[in-house]
């Protein structure tokens, strides 16, 4: 169930070096039923390592994929804030790649088809690729094409004989989560058509560190990217990075676009200057990964000062957002049914179930109104400013909100 990578990911670099160590954890999106709160719990190392070489971060100790990923616990879907994310994206490159767009449009990793169905709407010939065999059925039903399986280059070239090249391929949030980059890249420059256009979103490592968004690390994320080692990966494959640009997502993300080399397509300054800023802000420095190293037990000890004084005052607390980061954050600071009396979530799929490692009960926010807390800590902190607004209600009830990162923070 779990392999020991030796070498970095892109660039083979032996010598890796550690700079953030978050214990053994359960994996973040493996909520349990009660049958699954009786069975021993597989815990893993999470630790995060840096090359020098290729500036790239990731994780050595690997889980397998399988287990992961083709019964998958995270629905696109159920965001609402992605749903207007993934419009305004789609609409955004059909106005910017008309002729591309209404080629063929591929999206790796295409979780319950929200990306592919506004590219649809839009009059394109879509195909979704995804592992989740549950997920990939919800997609059909929802009408978008999809084959549950593991991209790569032999799955390019069936896709190939299929359906032709395609005019786009997207990956959102896919790239991190895989320890084959060089078979899902491969596969990308065989698949797209020569005027084709590549455009993937990752979570950016420079806002991840910015910010001390440590909790950001799980085990289904290999790889924490900066712009540079992307650039230097795709070079092996005989792409190039041609623009940039940042998005709001997964606490900072950016927006890559990419084609066949020699490019056909002007390069924009902003991946140069993006380049820059990251030698800049120390992205290129190993003194800036083990300061960062430093953050998670300075957040813990912040934390739990303060949620243990409030118990201390016999004040109910509650989370909200049963969200990956949520559940390292938890784990990582011990912190179980003693301090949080339930997790207040909006995915049907997790209501009733327990966050792994920590045991606390995920319930539909209806909850709530049912049993009023003092103060709700909001474990999906990227979506604070949404929920606060959802729930503006608790502030006439004087119930107050904790948001944990960047700092922790009453509000």
């Amino acid at each position: 169930m779990l392999k020991k990578n030796k070498k970095c990911i892109i660039c083979s670099n032996p010598r890796l070096i550690k700079y953030l160590d978050l214990g053994k954890i359960a994996l973040a999106n493996s909520c349990l039923n009660k049958a699954g709160l009786k069975r021993p719990e597989l815990k893993f190392p999470l630790r995060v390592y840096y090359c020098p070489a290729c500036h790239l971060a990731q994780l050595k100790d690997w889980v397998d994929r399988k287990m992961l990923f083709e019964d998958y616990a995270y629905f696109t879907g159920a965001s609402q804030p992605l749903h207007e994310h993934f419009r305004k994206y789609a609409e955004d490159v059909y106005r910017k790649f008309p002729t591309q767009t209404k080629q063929f449009i591929l999206d790796i990793g295409s979780n319950d088809g929200i990306l592919l169905k506004h590219f649809q709407k839009l009059g394109a010939k879509v195909l979704g690729v995804d592992p989740a065999k549950n997920v990939a059925r919800i997609a059909r039903r929802n009408g978008i094409e999809t084959k549950a399986l593991f991209f790569n280059l032999n799955v390019a070239k069936n896709i190939v004989k299929e359906y032709g090249h395609a005019g786009i391929i997207t990956a959102n949030n896919i790239l991190a989560h895989t320890n084959n980059l060089h078979g899902i890249i491969a596969g990308v420059k065989k698949l797209l058509d020569e005027k084709g256009i590549f455009i993937f979103e990752v979570q950016y490592l420079g806002d991840l560190i910015k910010k001390n968004e440590f909790d950001n690390t799980y085990h289904e994320h290999i790889c924490y990217f900066s712009l540079f080692p992307l650039v230097k990966l795709l070079d092996i494959w005989g792409l190039q990075i041609f623009d940039v640009e940042r998005v709001d997502t997964q606490g900072g993300s950016i927006r890559v676009f990419a084609g066949h080399k020699p490019l056909l397509f002007p390069v924009n300054k902003r991946v140069l200057k993006m380049q820059n800023l990251e030698e800049e802000n120390g992205l290129h420095n190993l003194k800036t990964y083990k300061k960062f190293g430093t953050v998670p037990q300075k957040i813990k000890k912040k934390l739990l000062k303060l949620l243990i004084g409030l118990k201390k005052q016999n004040k109910k607390i509650v989370g909200y957002g049963a969200a990956a980061k949520g559940n390292t954050l938890l784990q990582y600071c011990g912190i179980g049914t003693e301090i949080i009396d339930y997790i207040a979530d909006t995915t049907a799929f997790k209501q009733g179930k327990f966050t792994p490692g920590t045991h606390i009960p995920i319930l539909p926010p209806e909850h709530i109104k049912k049993n009023l807390p003092d103060y709700v800590l909001i474990l999906a902190w990227n979506y604070a400013s949404s929920i606060m607004k959802n729930e503006s209600w608790l502030k006439n009830k004087n119930v107050k909100f904790i948001v944990p990162i960047p700092k922790v923070t009453i509000i």
